[in-house]
């Protein structure tokens, strides 16, 4: 009998590369070649770019009642069209959950996920989750400094180091004035590895470039993650940290006249900025400025929807955006070349309720088990 020839690996990755990531999880129990294989770092990086993955809409909406909270996390189709409801795809669902906070990404398909008890059996108060594989990190606490008496806030960014090939996540908490006692702000700064699985404690030369605005989705570049944190006589001030040296800095964004806000983002593989002017909401003028490779800044986009009341969630296919009706607190898709409008079917809750939209690519990324050995 003649025994079974194995495919050449060329052509055997070439097949793998095709598939979902559900089944590449299930095809990791093949054997230890096909395990070593799918886990590979470049096979990961590979599957992620491939042209088969598409981009999705990933919606994360929360209800709350007297008695609960309520999330879904549900991934629409690539192909939205008009007339049609798109299926929308529950990824995963919690029901009668106590508390949820927030969740930022992704990058490379992993969420940081605030108040993660949710997700864990533990009290975890930050996890990596990755949706596709279904794997959650739960991160070991990180310590601060006590500031009796004073009010504090935190921000996360989570990012890539592209040198070490390390996941980390930088927490900022911001203690702020108390009211009456002239007291500045304080600002402690730690950075979690994944590969260490610990947190460390950092002493930076903080930029006066201190108001970390919140982003649309996670703006994390190559190595770097981005805020906008002021505007000052039409241009923008943004700080960065980079996720390799540790270090934050400062640098200049666009001068655009006529400019009320901003929203930081990414378009693509780029930097963008959406911006909107003094117009009311239902005529508001959105453009979208990109960041060249040289770190100029050039408008690539105008968008006048015609739709009532709204605001703006996102930005989907580079052109096409994302708004939530202000009266009945849908989700629509606005096309602005064929100027269409499409219900994507969420019914957000209009009083205390909050949703995230997020573009989103399925990942192999592994995050280490609990039973895993460091390193």
């Amino acid at each position: 009998m003649v025994g079974r020839r194995q495919l050449p690996k060329d052509l055997l990755v070439e097949v793998l590369l095709w598939l979902p990531v559900e089944s590449l999880v299930r095809f990791k129990c093949v054997s230890k070649h096909w395990y070593a294989l799918i886990t590979s770092p470049s096979f990961v990086e590979m599957h992620f770019r491939h042209k088969r993955n598409h981009v999705h809409l990933f919606i994360c909406n929360l209800t709350l009642t007297r008695e609960s909270h309520s999330i879904d996390f549900s991934l629409l189709p690539t192909n939205i069209v008009q007339g049609v409801a798109p299926i929308q795809r529950t990824v995963h669902q919690l029901q009668c959950t106590s508390d949820f906070w927030s969740i930022i990404g992704p990058v490379d398909g992993l969420f940081l996920v605030e108040n993660a008890s949710v997700f864990d059996e533990g009290n975890a108060h930050l996890a990596l989750w990755n949706p596709a594989t279904r794997e959650v990190w739960p991160l070991p606490p990180a310590s601060f400094e006590s500031q009796p008496f004073r009010d504090h806030d935190d921000q996360f960014a989570l990012g890539f180091d592209p040198l070490t090939q390390d996941y980390k996540v930088l927490y900022v908490r911001t203690f702020w004035d108390e009211e009456g006692l002239g007291i500045s702000p304080d600002f402690f700064v730690s950075v979690y590895s994944l590969h260490n699985n610990s947190w460390k404690d950092l002493r930076p030369d903080f930029p006066d470039c201190c108001n970390l605005h919140k982003s649309i989705g996670a703006t994390h570049l190559n190595g770097v993650y981005y805020w906008i944190c002021g505007l000052r006589d039409n241009i923008f001030r943004m700080c960065t940290f980079d996720m390799g040296s540790e270090q934050f800095g400062e640098m200049q964004g666009p001068y655009i006249p006529y400019t009320q806000w901003g929203k930081l983002m990414l378009r693509g593989d780029s930097l963008a900025i959406l911006v909107g002017g003094f117009g009311r909401l239902m005529t508001s003028v959105y453009d979208v400025w990109e960041m060249n490779l040289e770190g100029s800044w050039t408008k690539v986009l105008s968008v006048q929807p015609q739709i009532g009341a709204h605001k703006p969630r996102n930005v989907w296919e580079e052109d096409k955006m994302i708004f939530q009706i202000a009266e009945t607190s849908q989700l629509v898709l606005y096309d602005p070349t064929t100027r269409q409008v499409i219900d994507l079917g969420f019914q957000l809750d209009l009083i205390i309720g909050r949703s995230w939209v997020f573009n989103y690519k399925q990942s192999l990324v592994q995050l280490k088990r609990k039973n895993d050995s460091q390193g």
